[in-house]
């Protein structure tokens, strides 16, 4: 049994976690094949990176476990919005564009993994706008 780490977080056992990522790697490879650029915020070139689909992969045994899809925008609109944010304009076009864009990948993401026969949903974590959940692969 795994224990609780100093949040209180029990990691997934190792078979779960192994579970998990080939989960992952199959929503990889099956996006892909629909087109979509990966994005990875571990690569040393991720802040000029185009953007694209991340998949975050939370392997910890709580209601935020699991797979979660992203959708990273262009760094200009990435950069844009920040700048709108942290000079106090949250009603900057540039801001609610970013969020049309997350609305509408999410939207059309969801919609592939359900023509691929996976069990997904919008999310619901507050700390996740805009990303879906994978819940399992095809049947």
């Amino acid at each position: 049994m795994n224990e609780e780490n100093e949040w209180g977080l029990r990691p997934l056992t190792p078979s779960e976690a192994d579970r998990l990522s080939e989960l992952a790697e199959g929503v990889r490879e099956d996006l892909g094949r629909f087109g979509l650029a990966m994005y990875n915020r571990k690569a040393p070139d991720w802040e000029t990176a185009a953007g694209g689909l991340e998949i975050e992969v939370d392997a910890f045994d709580d209601a935020a476990g699991g797979i979660w899809l992203h959708w990273a925008v262009h760094p200009a609109l990435r950069r844009a919005s920040i700048e709108a944010l942290d000079s106090g304009r949250p009603n900057d076009p540039v801001i609610r564009a970013a969020g049309h864009v997350h609305e509408r990948m999410a939207s059309t993401i969801l919609s592939m993994l359900k023509a691929l026969g996976y069990v997904a949903e919008d999310s619901d974590d507050c700390y996740r706008p805009f990303a879906i959940k994978v819940l399992s692969g095809p049947r």
